[in-house]
């Protein structure tokens, strides 16, 4: 599926028109996120949160340790490997694996013709140019060859996808037998009464399609991909917003974003697979 079908179109158009937005004013150390944070210690953050100063830098630091947690789920990556950024955003997480992992190879793909320049710019400052390169491609039809890549990293960018399945085979066949892929995902609780609800509410202000666990319990397999490892994330980052939702300083969308993960009508999870070919 290219990045000009309708649909990739409007998502890629909400994040074109998405420049100096929260994300953006966060983003003091130039790394800007596209994902929620993690918060142990509710109480204490809220606390923190109060005393006004720090407040935003703070909830940065909260998605800065949503990344690195993640990143633990991709193992150790061996000398020269190379990792796909699968909806890249505006290189956030690529910027932060290049410092990591200083022999790791990466290319990100957004369908936001903006977010490309702009995660190139970014790794231009941080002189990362040379390893670290981003392009406007959909995910679902990849610009790579085969066996392209030993890792492949998905950081809420899966519930843009409309079919699961077109992202696994396609993220199967640019990566190679053995590789690891990691997903960090709003998913829809399909028992929870107000799943529906809410999962609504999120698409039309994100222009996604939240997917039910099963679709990423049972759609892998087919493509080779088998699940090794899964965490549920959604305490701490029902946490997180709670504490965006008293900053009153956010994106608008806290307020049905904190009580979804707080009742569990929407759960945050991450999956970890390998590829078996």
């Amino acid at each position: 599926m290219k990045a000009d079908v309708p649909w990739l179109k409007k998502v890629g158009a909400l994040y074109d028109s998405k420049r100096k937005d929260f994300n953006w004013r966060l983003a003091a150390d130039g790394v800007i996120h596209h994902h929620n944070g993690l918060v142990y210690d509710a109480a204490a953050f809220r606390r923190r949160i109060a005393g006004g100063a720090d407040a935003e830098k703070l909830i940065h630091e909260s998605e800065t340790e949503l990344s690195r947690f993640g990143f633990d789920y991709l193992g150790k990556p061996a000398p020269k490997a190379a990792l796909l950024d699968a909806g890249c955003g505006r290189g956030g997480s690529s910027l932060l694996l290049a410092d990591k992992y200083r022999g790791l190879a990466i290319r990100g793909v957004t369908v936001s013709a903006y977010q490309a320049a702009a995660a190139r710019a970014a790794a231009k400052t941080r002189g990362l140019s040379a390893r670290v390169k981003f392009s406007r491609a959909s995910m679902l039809a990849l610009p790579f060859q085969k066996d392209s890549f030993d890792l492949v990293w998905a950081c809420e960018s899966t519930e843009h996808v409309p079919d699961l399945r077109v992202f696994f085979a396609e993220t199967a066949r640019a990566a190679r037998n053995g590789a690891r892929l990691v997903i960090i995902a709003w998913v829809r609780n399909t028992a929870h009464r107000l799943g529906r609800k809410y999962a609504a509410l999120a698409d039309k202000a994100y222009v996604t399609k939240i997917h039910g666990e099963g679709e990423y319990l049972k759609g892998p397999g087919k493509s080779g991909w088998r699940l090794a490892a899964k965490a549920d994330l959604t305490g701490p980052t029902a946490a997180y917003w709670a504490a965006r939702l008293a900053l009153k300083s956010g994106s608008g969308t806290e307020g049905f974003m904190a009580p979804a993960f707080a009742r569990r009508a929407l759960v945050y999870h991450l999956y970890a697979y390998d590829l078996v070919k």
